[in-house]
């Protein structure tokens, strides 16, 4: 009996050092918590595959490789997204009431922005206006057609706004614009950044 109950101090004893121990695949010297070496091998070192759109909230989170694209799973907005963001960012400086907002230099035709190349979401905006009065900014997102896939209108209220809830989808081939709406009010200096996730 007293062997039995040595066994299990022993055991008892040394269970928090494997639970803390460093895993190898491939290596039998893993320098991190997870250490995958394949380079002895012809194949990559993960795979992800792409699975069905999650039923429960456990999908939050959830990675998949889809194409040549790593995406989270976003369960406040049910889509799967890009890891990665994009920043687009639309600008005046001077006086502005009902002028489109340039584009990356000296764009302010309404008919024209940066074209989509992927289906996505702007899932986060940020204005700031310089001075002058309160406005409307209106966002869209038209197609070849002019054919509003996203046309939201926010207030840049005490000359601030941001939203980073925002869940509004576009689709390949679409162009953004932004632009002042109040003919009314007059804003200086006037920064509109939309943070555009890819979707799938």
């Amino acid at each position: 009996m007293k062997g039995a109950y040595f066994k299990l101090l022993i055991v008892c004893l040394l269970t928090p050092i494997i639970a803390s121990a460093q895993v190898g695949i491939g290596t039998t010297v893993p320098d991190a918590k997870l250490t995958i070496d394949a380079s002895a091998n012809t194949f990559a070192a993960l795979e992800l595959i792409p699975q069905a759109t999650p039923t429960t909230d456990l999908g939050e989170g959830q990675l998949a490789v889809i194409g040549d694209k790593l995406y989270m799973y976003n369960d406040a907005r049910s889509k799967w997204l890009s890891v990665e963001s994009t920043a687009i960012q639309f600008g005046r400086n001077g006086d502005t009431d009902t002028q489109s907002l340039q584009y990356g230099g000296n764009m302010v035709d309404g008919g024209s922005g940066p074209l989509m190349p992927f289906d996505g979401t702007i899932v986060a905006i940020s204005a700031i206006g310089g001075d002058g009065d309160d406005t409307n900014i209106n966002v869209r997102a038209r197609d070849a057609t002019n054919t509003n896939s996203i046309n939201e209108t926010f207030a840049l209220s005490t000359l601030r706004y941001t939203d980073t809830a925002a869940d509004f989808d576009f689709d390949a081939g679409d162009y953004i614009t932004v632009r002042a709406r109040d003919a009314a009010t007059t804003t200086d200096d006037v920064t509109v950044i939309l943070w555009v996730k890819w979707r799938q």
